[in-house]
């Protein structure tokens, strides 16, 4: 009766291992294995998305530069019209003043010819 008596009274060593039916084993696994691509698919996901968003910052600043230099062959085109017009201008007046200095000559040689003619006819009256 001792023997069974220790028996009895010492507690179990080996743990209790709780086992779940095969078929919710296999729900646990594949839950299991699709937590795991779903975290590696989110990692993906945000890798593309930092990647995209450096793009997109780098795309801005390109646009940004280009936007700078329209601006600035803007300023060289409205410089190169505020030149333009001022040589227009020179040349409207120089042509204006050679139209004048051209009526001039002529009125010049038309009183010199006359002129001529007159002293010449003065001169074949007077001999």
């Amino acid at each position: 009766m001792v023997i069974s008596l220790i028996a009895f009274s010492q507690k179990d060593t080996i743990p209790k291992i709780k086992c779940f039916p095969i078929p919710v084993v296999k729900l646990i696994t594949k839950d299991l294995l699709s937590g795991d691509s779903a975290r590696a698919l989110l990692k993906l996901t945000e890798r593309q998305l930092d990647s995209t968003i450096r793009k997109t910052y780098m795309q801005d600043s390109i646009i940004g530069s280009y936007k700078q230099k329209i601006e600035n062959y803007d300023t060289i085109v409205g410089y190169e019209r505020n030149k333009f017009n001022t040589l227009q201008g020179y040349t409207n007046k120089l042509e204006i003043d050679l139209k004048t200095e051209k009526v001039k000559t002529k009125f010049l040689r038309w009183g010199t010819g006359g002129l001529l003619l007159c002293l010449g006819v003065v001169a074949y009256i007077l001999k």
